[in-house]
């Protein structure tokens, strides 16, 4: 009975700490998102962010259209459709994505998740003009608050 007596004295320390880990992995993954206000400094630094992939993709330089923007502490999810800075839409047909506009297999938003570090938003991974929901991989690779894809 001593020896049982004594392996619980082990176990049950070692228990708290397990479940003490799980809580508060729990608690940051379970975050709740915002959605930066137009204007604000924070949503304009994740959009600068976003431009330096978009316009080396596009060739071009673009604005966004914010379609869905939401942060949960130092994570961001962005869905963009880009335009042209005079608020033109923009001629995807003079694009790489030409053929995939004709086959009706693009999508003109992006997707992109961002990560804030000490040097301001850093994008971690852009896709643009596939019909997939890229994000949903993301999932794998990233352990980021799951409220931001909401």
């Amino acid at each position: 009975m001593h020896q049982t007596c004594s392996s619980a004295h082990v176990i049950y320390p070692k228990l708290a700490v397990i479940l003490l880990c799980l809580l508060f992995s729990a608690e940051a993954f379970a975050q709740s998102a915002r959605t930066p206000a137009p204007g604000t400094e924070e949503r304009a630094a994740i959009m600068d962010a976003l431009r330096g992939p978009a316009e080396k993709e596009l060739k071009q330089s673009v604005i966004f259209k914010v379609d869905t923007l939401r942060v949960a502490g130092d994570w961001a999810y962005a869905r963009v459709s880009p335009t042209r800075p005079n608020g033109d839409e923009i001629d995807f047909s003079k694009t790489k994505y030409r053929k995939q506009l004709e086959l009706g297999a693009f999508d003109p938003q992006g997707e992109a998740l961002l990560r804030l570090e000490d040097d301001g938003w850093k994008v971690l991974e852009w896709a643009f003009g596939g019909t997939d929901v890229a994000s949903v991989a993301w999932g794998d690779k990233y352990r980021f608050p799951k409220s931001i894809l909401q």
